[in-house]
């Protein structure tokens, strides 16, 4: 789970081509192979869950450190989709 910290909202599209772009320019696109990002679920362009392999977990982990605005914060990481909506709707009461 991501959460956006800048100012305003973002975009689903934006927040993913972003990641994407962080972990192409920490780990080329071998890297973004390995990880292959996917937008599962997104809530007030805030929160977004990210769907990843889970051998490229570790990189995009790394690679968000790597955002220069600081507008990209990591929540939770937990191991199924089903998991994560629980939390989401949990953070909506």
């Amino acid at each position: 789970m991501l959460k956006y910290a800048g100012e305003g909202g973002v975009s689903a599209d934006e927040l993913l081509n972003r990641v994407r772009s962080l972990v192409t320019s920490v780990f080329g696109l071998v890297g973004l192979a390995d990880t292959d990002p996917v937008l599962a679920y997104s809530w007030e362009g805030r929160v977004f869950v990210l769907a990843v392999k889970r051998e490229g977990l570790e990189k995009l982990l790394a690679s968000v450190v790597f955002d220069e605005s600081r507008s990209i914060r990591i929540l939770r990481v937990v191991g199924s989709l089903r998991r994560a909506k629980k939390l989401v709707e949990s953070m909506q009461k």
